[in-house]
């Protein structure tokens, strides 16, 4: 008979320790933790059912446990054995378990602080790479981590530091490369022009050697000529005549403009001149929207502006729809009407970026808002309400601009986006992290403070923020 999986005791115990002092964080009873824990996977139920037994389990672990079984079918965690696979949903437990997470998004931030894990009160000692965040020993035992490589975290930090460190070298390698390549195309361009340089000092220094000769010549002839003029008569006729004919030998040439077998080189020269501007210009574009773009945030919804239907993970990373409700504080801060979230950072200087994994599903938009944007009320999405987003809704994708929406021609699905800011160059850009294929770009002179903006408008689809 296949083997299923059966939950140590003392790691369900010390789970369950931990999160009653979780929860007791937030003033509520430590046993609603246990109920509302699947002892499977140690995780809060998703989907919960009960088994003929009584005891229940997310539909996955169950369905999982029973999975290579034909006959004899045992409950995982009393083993009592069944004759049939039975089991039914168990909505009250599913709304309970939801309620609970809930609460223990208050508690987060505080064990993110003491270096707790913020689900099961575990020192954060073990670092996992699939998913690039620490986690504490019970999470590396779970489902979710359970097929990823997970090493210590000293073990994990030196590994970075030298991966760091390669990444260093390489850089400062690529940058020594570029920097004598354009030494050596300096030197060449340079050279060329002080060849010019030399080849017009040349030929002024011939013009000017030979026009003086000239000159010295007419000097002499002229010189003559005056001094014939005061002779007599019968003397200046005798041979006046010869220098005549002298003064008609002597034949001025024109001189050579130094252009005139320069001005081609020169001009080949001013093309190049252009496009060494054009191309250094593209280049230094090019290389800041590579590496000049901000740093990448790290950021997290803010659950006190989250409308009340909106469903938080417990590492404030991402967001769905609920079917109902919450209760929740009507604080200002809070959507009351549009079912929206800010995250926790927003920005009122420099340049930043943020990727978001979507859902497949219609229902969703993200972008960036002024912190005054209006929480109270039905408002729309539009520069003019403060808000620059990007969104899909029917089957499509759109641009939310004014006054009528721009549809967006991507070539092909996205699953995830990256979002960059550039405050002082009034920029907001939208591109799809798999290929950084640009989506859209809106210019916007901003005025205050922005924040990271999320809606989600359908249960079926969800937002995510990347690490």
């Amino acid at each position: 008979m296949p083997s299923i999986h059966v939950p140590r005791p003392a790691l369900v115990k010390s789970v369950l320790a931990r999160r009653r002092e979780a929860m007791a964080a937030v003033f509520l009873p430590g046993n609603l933790q246990d109920e509302a824990t699947c002892s499977v996977c140690l995780e809060f139920f998703k989907d919960p059912v009960s088994i003929e037994c009584g005891h229940n389990f997310c539909r996955a672990c169950i369905i999982k446990s029973w999975k290579d079984l034909e006959m004899d079918f045992p409950c995982p965690q009393c083993r009592e054995v069944f004759q049939q696979k039975s089991f039914r949903p168990n909505r009250q437990l599913a709304n309970m378990s939801e309620i609970i997470s809930q609460f223990t998004l208050r508690g987060a931030k505080g064990a993110e602080e003491e270096g707790l894990c913020t689900k099961h009160r575990e020192a954060l000692k073990l670092y996992c790479k699939d998913d690039r965040r620490t986690i504490c020993v019970v999470c590396d035992r779970s489902r979710e981590h359970r097929p990823h490589a997970v090493v210590p975290v000293d073990e994990a930090s030196e590994e970075y530091k030298k991966t760091i460190e390669n990444e260093r070298q390489k850089l400062l390698l690529e940058f020594e490369r570029l920097r004598q390549f354009l030494h050596d195309q300096e030197h060449i361009l340079l050279g060329q022009l002080e060849k010019m340089e030399k080849n017009i000092a040349k030929r002024q220094n011939e013009n000017i050697t030979d026009l003086s000769k000239e000159i010295t010549l007419l000097n002499k002839l002229i010189t003559e000529l005056e001094e014939k003029i005061q002779q007599p008569m019968l003397e200046f006729l005798k041979d006046v005549m010869n220098i005549i004919s002298r003064s008609d030998d002597v034949k001025c040439q024109k001189p050579v403009p130094v252009c005139t077998d320069m001005k081609m080189h020169i001009c080949n020269f001013s093309l190049k001149t252009v496009v060494l501007e054009k191309v250094l210009k593209k280049f230094r574009e090019n290389l800041q929207d590579e590496l000049g773009r901000g740093e990448k945030e790290d950021l997290t919804l803010d659950p006190d502006s989250a409308n009340h239907l909106l469903i938080l993970s417990a590492d404030l990373k991402s967001v769905r729809m609920g079917c109902r409700k919450q209760e929740l504080p009507d604080n200002p801060k809070r959507f009351d009407t549009n079912s929206r979230v800010l995250a926790s950072t927003g920005f009122k200087s420099g340049r930043h970026y943020w990727e978001v994994e979507v859902g497949a599903s219609d229902g969703w938009a993200f972008g960036v808002a002024k912190e005054s944007v209006r929480r109270k009320g039905l408002t729309q999405f539009s520069p003019e309400e403060g808000i620059w987003a990007v969104q899909q809704n029917g089957g499509r994708y759109w641009a939310v601009t004014s006054p009528q929406r721009t549809p967006l021609c991507l070539s092909q699905k996205l699953s995830k986006v990256r979002v960059y800011l550039d405050y002082e160059g009034e920029e907001v850009s939208f591109y799809n992290a798999d290929n950084m294929q640009h989506i859209f770009t809106f210019n916007v002179a901003f005025q205050e403070k922005v924040f990271p903006l999320f809606s989600v408008c359908s249960t079926v689809t969800y937002i995510k923020l990347c690490p």
